[in-house]
């Protein structure tokens, strides 16, 4: 059985979180714009522990001063999202996650959960949120 097409964003779920597979960047990016959700990428390349990750997070998507860089302010700021910077929905792209000492699988879980727990707090919502990454 083959996997059906994806040529816009409305063949996505709308609350999701997995890697990125076979999409490409630029198509998530176009059908982000064309559904005006809002697209983030967030580049985690040379990055060695969970607290790089969490503040490159949190710098992309514009967190006030106070958040602390780990996975309950991670949560609160993501669930702030909707009430902060209304739009139908968010596209989020965590580029080349790391597999290091310091950002072991474990941590690479627990920060996929946060952002599963985020899903469905905007399911509640009525807004979309698609968290794609990648290795």
């Amino acid at each position: 059985m083959s996997r059906p097409t994806v040529e816009r964003l409305d063949d996505l779920p709308a609350h999701c979180v997995r890697p990125l597979g076979v999409l490409a960047p630029a198509s998530l990016r176009q059908w982000a714009d064309q559904a005006q959700h809002r697209y983030v990428e967030i580049d985690c390349s040379g990055l060695q522990d969970r607290k790089a990750v969490l503040t490159a997070i949190g710098r992309a998507l514009g967190f006030p001063d106070w958040y602390g860089a780990n996975l309950d302010a991670l949560y609160d700021c993501l669930t702030d999202l909707p009430q902060e910077r209304p739009a139908p929905g968010w596209v989020l792209l965590l580029l080349r996650l790391p597999y290091t000492a310091d950002f072991d699988v474990e941590a690479r879980d627990a920060l996929i959960d946060v952002f599963r727990d985020a899903a469905e707090h905007f399911a509640d919502e009525g807004m979309a949120l698609r968290v794609f990454y990648t290795s």
